[in-house]
């Protein structure tokens, strides 16, 4: 069983906020987005493989897991941009990403956009 530990889920929010734009703007180059979308399947193994393990006390301590944690990071940030380009963007735990300002967008509230 894993145990979440609440300040790490703060910590990944704040890597995954610089790397889902970077991502976002690498999926609106020509091509990509189609590449992201058939990779999609992999994407989600690579999450349900070990994002979990992200916020959990004591993984990730050896310095071979560099390469297991940034699959998985990128995983994530890929995911997360694929949903920031639909309509509505996508939230989660707490933050919003989208590629334009919409109804009720979080980040217009908060003069982001």
């Amino acid at each position: 069983m894993t145990v979440l530990v609440p300040e790490a889920l703060g910590h990944l929010r704040t890597v995954l906020d610089g790397l889902v734009p970077l991502h976002m703007m690498r999926l609106s180059r020509p091509g990509e987005m189609s590449r992201a979308h058939q990779e999609a399947g992999d994407l989600g193994d690579v999450i349900a493989e070990a994002g979990d393990r992200l916020t959990a006390a004591g993984n990730f301590r050896s310095p071979s897991d560099r390469t297991a944690r940034s699959q998985v990071l990128n995983a994530m940030a890929t995911c997360l941009a694929l949903g920031a380009h639909q309509p509505g963007g996508v939230t989660w735990a707490g933050a919003h990403w989208c590629t334009a300002p919409h109804h009720n967008c979080p980040n217009t509230q908060k003069g982001v956009a």
